[in-house]
């Protein structure tokens, strides 16, 4: 009964220890990008076609937080674009099949432009370069998919 009992504590411990290597992985990449940034450039193509939407002059934060155990957008920041008022969002880091992924989901209303959606990420000396795919709805129940290029610099 004892060696039992100490084989399902060992069990467990390496478990803990597995899924603890694995938060400390996404809460490193947290770290990796936190702070203030320049907005240099945001380049939205819709449904991966035409001309594409272009912005830039603005400012981006991502707040150093804690990851609570795959809870998803409990990193909390904010953009803004000259001109236009703060919005708020939260977000979440993590890795997966070799890709930095950063996903973005707004808080508040967000106007024009909006900065949200699922982003793989990298570091580029201190810039910060996010190519992702968000998905929107209109009023008319069509589903417009943006593809976006971001571009930021500390």
């Amino acid at each position: 009964m004892k060696i039992r009992f100490t084989l399902k504590a060992v069990a467990f411990l390496i478990s803990g220890l597995f899924m603890l290597s694995a938060c400390n992985k996404d809460q490193k990449l947290i770290a990796d990008i936190e702070g203030e940034y320049k907005i240099e450039s945001v380049i939205n193509y819709r449904n991966g076609e035409g001309t594409p939407v272009i912005f830039s002059g603005g400012r981006i934060f991502f707040q150093d937080c804690t990851m609570k155990d795959g809870v998803g957008g409990n990193c909390e920041g904010w953009y803004e674009f000259e001109g236009s008022t703060k919005v708020a969002f939260q977000y979440n880091t993590r890795k997966e099949k070799g890709f930095n992924l950063i996903a973005i989901t707004n808080l508040s209303s967000a106007g024009t432009p909006a900065i949200l959606g699922s982003f793989k990420f990298k570091k580029d000396g201190g810039d910060l370069i996010l190519d992702g795919i968000e998905q929107s709805g209109g009023a008319d129940g069509v589903i417009n998919t943006w593809y976006s290029d971001i571009r930021l610099s500390k």
